[in-house]
C-alpha cells in the first residue's frame, strides 16, 4: 500500500523555516554515529566484505552510518556482490540458452541480476545515494572550502 499526498518535511527543516508546530512533529530516535567501520560478517563473500568496507567509509564521511543501520549496509554490499556475480555468469553463459526441446529459455541469472540491482537501489535510496533520495536525506555534506577559490588563490599569489 502506498501513501498518497506530499512527502513529510523533516522537523529540522521546519525549524529553520519557522513553520514548526509541536503538535504536528513526531519525535525521532537518535542513534550513535559510527566513526570507524565495523568488521564485516563472516558469512559474507570476499567481494561483499570489500564493498561493505567501501560503503562504510563513504557513509562515515557523510555522517550517515550509525549503529542501527549497519545491517542495511551489509545487505547492500552483499546485493552488489550478487549483482556482480550474476553479471559475470551472464557474460560467460549468455542470457539465453536452448533447452532439450529446442525452446529458447532465459538464463536464471538475468532474474537474479535484476533482483539484486533492485534490492541494491532500494537500500541505497535509504541512505540518499541517488540524486532523488539525496534531496530527501539532505544531500551530501559539502566542504567549506571551494576548490575553485583555492585554485584562484594559488595562481593569484
Amino acid at each position: 500500500m502506498t501513501l498518497m499526498g506530499r512527502p513529510a518535511i523533516p522537523a529540522k527543516i521546519k525549524e529553520l523555516s519557522g513553520t514548526v508546530r509541536k503538535d504536528r512533529t513526531k519525535e525521532t530516535i537518535e542513534y550513535d554515529l559510527l566513526l570507524i567501520a565495523p568488521k564485516p560478517e563472516v558469512w559474507m563473500d570476499d567481494n561483499g566484505k570489500k564493498y561493505f568496507k567501501n560503503i562504510c567509509k563513504l557513509l562515515i564521511s557523510k555522517k550517515l552510518l550509525n549503529v542501527a543501520n549497519v545491517q542495511l549496509v551489509i545487505l547492500m554490499a552483499q546485493e552488489f556482490s550478487l549483482y556482480e556475480e550474476a553479471t559475470r555468469e551472464l557474460k560467460i553463459g549468455g542470457k539465453v540458452f536452448i533447452s532439450d526441446k529446442g525452446n529458447y529459455l532465459q538464463s536464471p541469472w538475468v532474474s537474479i541480476r535484476n533482483n539484486a540491482q533492485k534490492n541494491y537501489r532500494d537500500i541505497a535510496a535509504l541512505f540518499g545515494l541517488d540524486p532523488v533520495s539525496a534531496m530527501k536525506v539532505g544531500g551530501p555534506a559539502r566542504s567549506d572550502k571551494d576548490p575553485f577559490d583555492e585554485m584562484q588563490n594559488k595562481y593569484n599569489q
